[in-house]
């Protein structure tokens, strides 16, 4: 390296980099914040290009310089941008990069090789040496390591040092090699029907002629990457998951025409759907008294099978005044669409001891304006809960937060179900829950002290952190005010139940992949990303998860760094092909280590040092 000032230290192009950085915030797949949650994340952009602006030397003139910059950075350019707004199309000039190797998608363009070349050029004809004491969540390394340096990162959090072997190690150790396909992956279709579909874009018959090879034997196991053998491997996780899982989630159906605009039909209670050899629901058995005739009418009616995407929840607290159970509703919205607009109503019973709860579809929108339109829903979509306390639907009486934080600390609060969220045949629909789901929830309590004791470390009970009140800046962690205070009290009995049930089975992978003649380091490496997959299951399968009624999806846990109560949350289906499932977890991490795969160039090394002790 030469003795010129570096080109951070005359000029770095701080209005690109913020853009770009800002815009990274709304990329989901592939970047490495969906992998796993670190609270202090650097942007990529902004990472990338304080590398770039360090490692090079200023070129010594403003024509050069201005010449690197935009190469690195592009220009800032004006455009205008539609936005649809309460029903409206408005126009907005936004300013946003032209060109460049910071902006999402635009890092592995031509000009990153011309910085690879002018960096080694600066250093010798060598890679230069990046060391990151406190990697964190490892975007300054994994930075590094798209440059062509020799990167050795180390954090002293146990879970940042995790992050960044799944991040930075396993990915580029072995980025370029493939291997077959496991064999259960190729007797799976639905698994197939996958792999063709994220490999290439095959059209229907396409896709029916290479699926009915593979069933005849005729398609050989193809050689695959990691990012592919961590969704198989997460698919066989499932698998054997759902064998003990899948009698706690049923499957429900209703007996309606496949297009409901026509006739009219006795309706008929709901029936859950048996399950075939491998625990799926089999809805065709419901269908057998039908002949093949019938069912190809769409206007007959026939049972339509209709998988459960959440199960909707609300705390409760026995009013003080007149004693009757108290559901704790923030709101009773269920969905907000323009299209679709669901609300939860609550009757109180005849005795006073409670409320009665139904489902009202197709809300009416009420009012000329905007401003009239929320007052409106505002009032026929009010809860329970204020920010006085809860309002007691049977007399209207008022217990205080201080109620209610007294009540749970002493163990009186509970629980009761409120409504039930199912893919239906146009979208999602809501239903009230029926006795088997609100006795399967609670049955699921039985299963775990046999299930965690076979398990590392137990149950687990450690205290969750406290503290960080809002008034003094920090996050608030401040469910222990609530009664939660260990971790297992974070969740229901079924989701810890489902959590231990997909960790047992994460560990056995290990010795399926390692009987199927892996190598040791391909072994770790699956291994681990699947773990990761765990987490994030975790993250979506708590008593801290809301149901969004705008995108109709389940919100994670950890949707800002905090710990604080919610009155009414919802309980995803992790084996469902929805929101928040475990399938979708590791297509998350699939994705990660795919792009963290192709950050790696020939001359670049990383390692991550371990720092702290397990024992």
């Amino acid at each position: 390296m030469t003795n010129h000032p570096r080109l951070i230290e005359v000029a770095f192009p701080l209005k690109q980099a913020s853009l770009d950085s800002v815009h990274e915030k709304n990329v989901r797949h592939g970047h490495i914040s969906t992998l796993h949650i670190w609270p202090a994340r650097r942007p990529l952009a902004a990472s990338r290009a304080a590398l770039i602006a360090t490692l090079l030397p200023d070129p010594g003139n403003a024509e050069e310089r201005q010449q690197m910059l935009e190469r690195l950075a592009g220009k800032v350019v004006k455009t205008v941008k539609t936005k649809k707004k309460n029903g409206k199309v408005e126009e907005a000039i936004v300013e946003e990069t032209e060109g460049g190797i910071l902006h999402w998608g635009r890092e592995s363009g031509p000009d990153l090789e011309w910085f690879r070349q002018k960096i080694r050029e600066a250093y010798g004809g060598r890679a230069p040496k990046v060391l990151d004491p406190f990697a964190g969540g490892g975007a300054i390394p994994l930075e590094a390591m798209r440059l062509g340096c020799e990167v050795t990162a180390n954090d002293l959090n146990p879970v940042a040092w995790f992050i960044l072997k799944c991040t930075l190690e396993y990915p580029q150790r072995l980025a370029g090699q493939k291997r077959p396909l496991p064999k259960f992956a190729l007797e799976s279709p639905e698994f197939m029907e996958m792999f063709f579909k994220g490999t290439s874009k095959p059209t229907k018959n396409q896709l029916a002629t290479k699926l009915k090879a593979v069933q005849q034997g005729l398609f050989p196991p193809p050689d695959v990457d990691l990012a592919w053998h961590v969704r198989a491997w997460g698919w066989w996780v499932l698998q054997q998951a759902r064998k003990d899982l899948a009698q706690f989630y049923p499957t429900y159906a209703e007996f309606e025409p496949l297009d409901q605009k026509f006739g009219e039909f006795d309706p008929r209670p709901p029936q859950i759907v048996p399950l075939d050899d491998d625990t799926k629901p089999n809805v065709a058995e419901l269908n057998a008294d039908f002949d093949q005739a019938y069912l190809h009418n769409p206007k007959n009616p026939r049972w339509i099978a209709k998988p459960t995407v959440a199960y909707l929840w609300a705390r409760t607290v026995t009013c003080k005044n007149c004693r009757a159970m108290v559901p704790l509703l923030k709101t009773r919205w269920l969905c907000k669409k323009e299209n679709k607009r669901v609300l939860l109503t609550m009757m109180p019973k005849p005795d006073k001891t409670g409320v009665v709860f139904g489902v009202q579809s197709d809300v009416p929108i009420v009012g000329g304006n905007a401003a009239q339109r929320r007052e409106y829903d505002k009032g026929v979509g009010a809860g329970t809960m204020s920010r006085s306390g809860a309002i007691c639907p049977c007399c209207v009486g008022i217990m205080t937060s201080e109620d209610m934080r007294l009540e749970a600390v002493a163990g009186r609060l509970s629980a009761m179900m409120t409504a039930v969220v199912v893919d239906g045949s146009i979208g999602k629909e809501y239903r009230l829950p029926t006795n088997e789901e609100r006795v399967l929830s609670e049955q699921a309590e039985h299963e775990l002290r046999e299930l965690f004791t076979a398990l590392p470390f137990g149950l687990p009970t450690e205290p969750v952190p406290r503290g960080g009140s809002r008034k003094g800046g920090g996050s608030p962690f401040t469910v222990h005010l609530y009664g939660l205070d260990e971790w297992h009290k974070l969740f229901t009995s079924r989701q810890l139940l489902t959590l231990g049930i997909f960790i047992k089975h994460t560990r056995n992978a290990r010795k399926a992949i390692a009987a199927e003649g892996y190598q040791l380091e391909w072994v770790e490496a699956i291994e681990a990303e699947l773990a990761i997959g765990v987490d994030k299951l975790a993250d979506r399968q708590s008593v801290l998860c809301r149901w969004d009624m705008g995108y109709s999806k389940v919100n994670s846990t950890f949707t800002r760094f905090a710990l604080p109560i919610l009155w009414d949350y919802c309980e995803g289906n992790p084996l469902s092909a929805s929101t928040g499932n475990y399938l979708s977890c590791i297509e998350w991490v699939a994705e990660v280590t795919d792009h963290a795969s192709n950050t790696r160039s020939e001359t670049s090394i990383s390692r991550v040092l371990q720092r702290f002790s397990l024992e």
